[in-house]
């Protein structure tokens, strides 16, 4: 059986993402381990508000805060 892992697209997910990365004074090197994914992920994550659930999930708890801020569906920090 082959599952498929689907990359969504979020406006403005890029942007949300360096401003809580940098306002904890992380740089990606640092993020990418504490989320325990690879640094190109990251990047295409920031660079390109592409990431799936899974990538979500795990930045969202290295960032100490929930997807749904990630998501840009609630205020910011």
């Amino acid at each position: 059986m082959l599952i498929s892992i689907r990359k969504r697209t979020v406006p403005g997910l890029g942007e949300r993402l360096i401003a809580l990365r940098k306002s904890r004074g992380l740089s990606q090197q640092v993020l990418a381990t504490k989320a325990g994914i690879s640094i190109p992920r990251l990047r295409d994550a920031e660079r390109f508000g592409a990431a799936t659930t899974e990538t979500l999930n795990l930045l969202a708890h290295a960032l100490a805060t929930d997807v749904d801020t990630l998501l840009g569906r609630k205020g910011g920090e």
